[in-house]
C-alpha cells in the first residue's frame, strides 16, 4: 500500500507542476467563443434579430441560431434591450476587446469612419494573434462610396492585409433575385487550394446561393498598408495565402456608379468576381483570419444572412455559420502545428522537476 501511495504522491506532483506550467486556458476552452458586432458606425442590426416580411419570418436571426457563440456588441444603448445582449461600449476599445475575450470582430458596412483610437484598438487587439476581424464595404452606389473608402482606410492604417474593397460595384442581369441585377445571387464556391474548404461547403441546400444586395468586389494591392498596384483577386495572382470564399456567377459585370473609377477592375467587365475574399496572417506565431467582403453578413440594406429573398431560396445562414467555423479552424491551425506550445499537458520544466522528485518519493519506500 505504501508503494503505490507513494506513486500516486508523484503522479499527483506531476500533474500540479505541469498545470502551473500550461498556457492560462482561453475563454475558448471554457465556454462559448464571443463575436462582437459594430454598431457604432451607423450599421444596422439586420440579420442579428429575425429578418421579416409582412409580418413574415422570413429567417431566423443569428442570436437564435448562433447559440454557441456569445454575441456583444459596440453602439448604441437601446440595442443591449432589443437584442437582449451586452454592450461593450459607444466604442471600439482594446480594453473591451480584451476584457471581454472577444474573438471575432464584425464591422458590418460602416457608413461613418473609424476613430484613430478605434483602429489603434483593433490593432492592438489583432497583434495577440488568434483573431478573427470581418470587415464588409459595399457597392459604389448612393452612401456606398463613402462606405468603401471608410473601409478602406481603416484596413491601411491596420497594415495586416492586402485585401480591399474596390470603387465599383457588382451588377448580374442572370443570377439574382426579383429580377434586379443589383440583387445579386452569388455562390459559396472556395477556391480548390483553400485549406480545409469542406467546412465552407458543407451542409449546402441550395447550391452555395448567398444574397449580395447591390454588393462591391475584392481586390488587393501590393503594400498591406495600401500602398502599391491594385490587382484583380485571381487563383494565380493573389497575395500570400488568401483565398476567394464566395463569388458572383459567371454572367455578372462590373458597374461604375460613383467617381473614382475602379483601381483593378474595369467597368463593363463580366466573369466570376470575389464578393467574399479572406487572408490568413501570422501574428506573433499565431495565425488571424482577415475577412473582406463587398456584403455584409450582417445589417444593410439586406444582410447575407438571408435564407430567402424574392422566392429564392438562399444557403445565407449555413454559409456565414460555415464561415465562421473555418475563421475559428484557421486561427487554430497554428498552435496544432507548433506541438507542445499549445499543450496543456505536462511538459518543460515541470516534467523534468517531476523527474527529480520521483526518485526521492521513492527511495522512502523503503
Amino acid at each position: 500500500m505504501k508503494k503505490v501511495a507513494m506513486f500516486l504522491a508523484a503522479v499527483v506532483l506531476l500533474s500540479v507542476f505541469g498545470v502551473v506550467a500550461s498556457p492560462a486556458v482561453s475563454a475558448a476552452d471554457t465556454g462559448k467563443v464571443v463575436i462582437a458586432v459594430d454598431l457604432a458606425h451607423g450599421e444596422n442590426p439586420k440579420g442579428l434579430d429575425d429578418v421579416t416580411y409582412k409580418g413574415k419570418v422570413l429567417t431566423q436571426g443569428m442570436l437564435k441560431t448562433l447559440t454557441d457563440y456569445t454575441f456583444v456588441y459596440f453602439g448604441d444603448p437601446k440595442y443591449e434591450s432589443d437584442l437582449g445582449i451586452k454592450r461593450l461600449g459607444d466604442k471600439i476599445t482594446y480594453d473591451a476587446l480584451k476584457n471581454n475575450n472577444v474573438t471575432i470582430l464584425i464591422l458590418g458596412q460602416p457608413s461613418s469612419p473609424l476613430l484613430p483610437e478605434e483602429i489603434k484598438a483593433i490593432r492592438q487587439w489583432l497583434e495577440e494573434g488568434g483573431k478573427v476581424l470581418w470587415v464588409a464595404g459595399d457597392s459604389d452606389y448612393g452612401n456606398g462610396a463613402k462606405t468603401q473608402q471608410f473601409v478602406n482606410s481603416l484596413l491601411d492604417q491596420l497594415n495586416i492585409t492586402n485585401l480591399r474593397v474596390d470603387l465599383a460595384s457588382v451588377e448580374d442581369a442572370q443570377s439574382n433575385a426579383g429580377g434586379k441585377s443589383y440583387r445579386v445571387v452569388a455562390y459559396d464556391d472556395p477556391w480548390k487550394d483553400t485549406p480545409k474548404r469542406e467546412i465552407l461547403v458543407q451542409n449546402l441546400k441550395y447550391g452555395g446561393k448567398v444574397l449580395a444586395h447591390g454588393p462591391g468586389v475584392v481586390a488587393w494591392v501590393d503594400g498591406k498598408d495600401g500602398s502599391g498596384d491594385w490587382h484583380p483577386l485571381k487563383p494565380d495572382v493573389k497575395p500570400d495565402n488568401a483565398y476567394v470564399i464566395i463569388h458572383s456567377n459567371s454572367s455578372s459585370d462590373i458597374t461604375e456608379n460613383n467617381a473614382p473609377a475602379a483601381n483593378a477592375y474595369q467597368a463593363g467587365q463580366t466573369g466570376e468576381f470575389p464578393i467574399v475574399a479572406a487572408q490568413i496572417v501570422k501574428v506573433n506565431g499565431k495565425n488571424d483570419v482577415i475577412i473582406v467582403s463587398g456584403e455584409t453578413p450582417i445589417g444593410g440594406y439586406e444582410p447575407m444572412w438571408a435564407s430567402e429573398y424574392y422566392g429564392v431560396k438562399l444557403d445565407g445562414p449555413t454559409v456565414i455559420t460555415n464561415i465562421l467555423q473555418w475563421s475559428l479552424e484557421m486561427t487554430k491551425a497554428s498552435e496544432e502545428s507548433s506541438g507542445s506550445g499549445s499543450s496543456g499537458g505536462i511538459c518543460g520544466p515541470a516534467f523534468i522537476v517531476g523527474l527529480a522528485v520521483l526518485p526521492l518519493l521513492l527511495r522512502r519506500r523503503k
